[in-house]
């Protein structure tokens, strides 16, 4: 009796596991899910509010999932992807071994959703999960769809070399609309961009085009499908000064500066130089750290102003930027290093570069004249006048120089004075004295 109980039994769990194997979800309304290539993809199966509250208890009770892809690019056949067995032990397929798993403390909650993580392209299909808890058994289907970005050289790229980004999608149907975006916004079919197909073929790069760009297939049926890829362009920084305003004498700093260093993607053919273009010196640099190639130019005169070009070659393409070196002095109608008490002076705040926009202004350092003083604290424009010249204007005199984004630049001078002796009667000095001696 105990032996034909005991074989029942083994008929029963191997009749129940056969008939779970063969159970198909086809009757049952497909949910299509999309993930990105390269990305963690997410394949939902949850048992229903109603059937955990009255099996809640049972879930542990011979609990066996199982999750089966049917077809797919590598399998002609439906195979296993993932079986966890009653007594907790995990069976995966070769292709997905650690790529796939279900959250375990998730079983309490009826959650049995597989995921995947790296998604890769042949991972796309329908997937089915079989849960057997008891004696009941729950099914669960879906599509699983792969979209990715690809781009054609890969990146990191170079500014001013072109590229073509891809948006390529499992979709069995061919979209009726594709869109791209970058930093949000929607890319035009003009200039530098052209739509091919489902690509998007850009001319000429520019540092700016880095980050992530967007593309979006729409389908007949309305369905929208979008993937990113975050494009890393090698290119000059942005908010570049291209002109630099130097006081004569003062040390000034030509920028070039990368917006990504090269080192950081192993990059390491790369040359840079910093061209004269009025005296066509060239100079060398070594890397640096490798994004900040700035140029330091100490105590700088009016031969040091003028156009200069930092060129930097990387893996064979190169990219210039120009700056332009403003030396700022200030030129005085009189050649006396000091002038007189009363005499005419000029001072002109010159400049070896204009770019159009410049307003000058002129004030005194460290002095404020008082209230009822002819002379303004400040004064507008790129001349100052003096006339005539007062014992009150000694002093440093500084010119500041401004544009749109603010003030450029500014250059000092040192005004000294002498003063003229004055003549004064005896009678007057010696009332004075007398008054002086009597009063001490």
């Amino acid at each position: 009796m105990t032996v034909l109980l005991l074989f029942w039994m083994v008929a029963f769990n191997l009749q129940l596991t056969t008939a779970v194997r063969n159970i198909s979800c086809a009757t049952r309304v497909e949910t299509r899910v999309w993930a990105k290539e390269g990305g963690q993809a997410l394949l939902p199966c949850y048992l229903s509010a109603q059937k955990l509250e009255s099996t809640w208890r049972q879930l542990y009770k011979g609990l066996t999932v199982r999750w089966v892809q049917h077809g797919g690019r590598s399998h002609k056949k439906r195979h296993l992807v993932l079986k966890v067995e009653p007594s907790g032990l995990k069976k995966w397929s070769r292709s997905m071994m650690h790529r796939v798993a279900i959250w375990d403390i998730g079983f309490l909650s009826g959650n049995f959703s597989l995921q995947i993580d790296p998604l890769m392209n042949d991972d796309a299909g329908i997937y089915e999960a079989l849960v057997k808890y008891g004696s009941n058994v729950w099914c669960c289907r879906l599509e699983l769809g792969v979209v990715s970005v690809t781009v054609d050289p890969p990146s990191p790229l170079v500014e001013s070399e072109p590229t073509r980004l891809t948006c390529n999608c499992t979709h069995p149907e061919k979209p009726t609309k594709i869109r791209w975006f970058h930093a949000g916004l929607l890319i035009p079919t003009t200039g530098r961009f052209i739509y091919l197909d489902q690509s998007l073929f850009i001319s000429r790069l520019v540092g700016s085009d880095s980050g992530p760009w967007v593309c979006e297939l729409i389908f007949a049926d309305g369905e929208r499908i979008s993937a990113t890829y975050n494009l890393r362009v090698i290119g000059f920084a942005e908010k570049i000064v291209p002109v630099i305003y130097t006081a004569a004498g003062s040390d000034a700093q030509l920028p070039c500066i990368l917006n990504h260093n090269p080192l950081d993607y192993g990059i390491s053919n790369m040359s840079v130089y910093w061209n004269y273009m009025e005296r066509r010196g060239v100079k060398t640099f070594t890397y640096g750290n490798g994004r900040d190639f700035t140029l330091h130019l100490p105590a700088v005169g009016s031969a040091d102003a003028g156009q200069y070009l930092c060129e930097i070659t990387i893996q064979g393409t190169t990219i210039t930027q120009n700056v332009i070196l403003a030396v700022m002095t200030v030129i005085v109608s009189s050649e006396e290093t000091a002038i007189t008490e009363g005499s005419y002076l000029l001072f002109t705040c010159s400049l070896s570069y204009h770019a159009g926009h410049e307003r000058f202004q002129w004030r005194k350092l460290g002095f404020k004249p008082p209230n009822n003083a002819s002379r303004s604290e400040e004064l507008l424009g790129p001349t100052l006048e003096f006339s005539p010249v007062s014992l009150n204007d000694a002093g440093t005199w500084e010119c500041q120089v401004y544009g749109p984004e603010g003030m450029l630049g500014s250059v000092q001078h040192h005004l000294a004075i002498t003063g003229t002796l004055h003549f004064f009667p005896t009678e007057i000095y010696d009332l004075t004295f007398k008054s002086y001696y009597h009063i001490t």
